[in-house]
């Protein structure tokens, strides 16, 4: 019986407590020897006060059944047809709640509005209530989705099953997700760094593994140092001197065989210039060149 006590909390007519004190009541009644119940009770009341003492006094409650009763009638929030039903209709899916959390949502809603609607009706009528208490969800939660494309898609297939209906908006869910899912990874590889040496994705050119093919251009900058390096070695038919052809030469020209102009001219000179002498002046006059 102490303990039973102990389950009983006071109570001042706060609706928010009313539920949680009745239930510890009933919790303390089955606990007791049936033969201390009035003991109980009398304890009971005493726990109560504020306005609902007033109002219990002006009435005859022998018992807790009654006392039950008088709380719920008076202190507990009543929900009618109405109120659950103006909740299922215009309940929407938030941007931020996936369709698992949607469905369980008109679930509940759809549970509160069948138990309203059939408070006050006839057992024939049970039935028709509840039918169409099921279909008034389905609707709800259709046009309720948050997604068009999800919405469209599930009114389209026109299932009567509630659970059809929620498999098929969770199908198309997922089937968004993914996609999505592949446009990330894809803007991803956009963004990713391009290799100036080979032009791929993924990586910069100093961790390319073409990194040791060299550049063409630095080709033919080593080509033409190269010639340049010959060019130190030609030697002019002219003046003799070194570095220079015989066309570029500033010194006064000297008569030649045009066999060796030709030979010039086609590149086949000798670097040593042994073989290109002047012509004998006793063959042909020497005629000195204009500088």
């Amino acid at each position: 019986m102490g303990e039973a006590l102990k389950l009983v909390a006071p109570f001042k007519g706060e609706k928010r407590d009313v539920l949680a004190f009745i239930a510890n009541v009933d919790t303390a009644f089955e606990v007791i020897d049936p033969r201390n119940a009035s003991t109980l009770f009398k304890f009971v009341l005493t726990r109560i006060s504020g306005e609902p003492r007033t109002a219990i006094a002006h009435r005859n409650l022998e018992n807790w059944e009654e006392l039950r009763e008088f709380l719920k009638n008076t202190y507990t929030e009543k929900r009618t047809l109405d109120y659950h039903a103006n909740q299922l209709f215009s309940t929407k899916q938030s941007k931020s709640e996936n369709v698992s959390e949607w469905i369980q949502r008109v679930q509940k809603l759809g549970s509160k509005f069948r138990e309203a609607a059939l408070q006050d009706c006839e057992q024939e009528e049970r039935a028709g209530i509840l039918t169409l208490a099921d279909k008034l969800r389905n609707i709800c939660f259709v046009q309720g989705l948050y997604s068009d494309r999800i919405q469209t898609i599930v009114r389209s297939r026109n299932y009567s099953s509630f659970d059809d209906i929620a498999e098929t908006a969770l199908e198309e869910e997922s089937a968004i997700f993914s996609k999505n899912e592949r446009y990330k990874n894809s803007s991803a590889n956009i963004d990713s760094p391009k290799c100036s040496n080979c032009h791929k994705l993924g990586h910069v050119a100093s961790k390319c593994y073409l990194r040791d093919r060299r550049d063409t251009r630095v080709n033919h900058l080593s080509a033409r140092d190269d010639s340049r390096g010959k060019s130190s070695e030609l030697i002019c038919y002219n003046c003799q001197g070194k570095g220079h052809m015989a066309r570029h030469c500033r010194k006064p020209k000297k008569r030649v065989d045009k066999q060796v102009v030709r030979k010039e001219e086609n590149g086949s000179y000798n670097s040593s210039g042994n073989e290109l002498r002047p012509s004998d002046s006793s063959s042909r006059p020497t005629v000195r060149s204009i500088q």
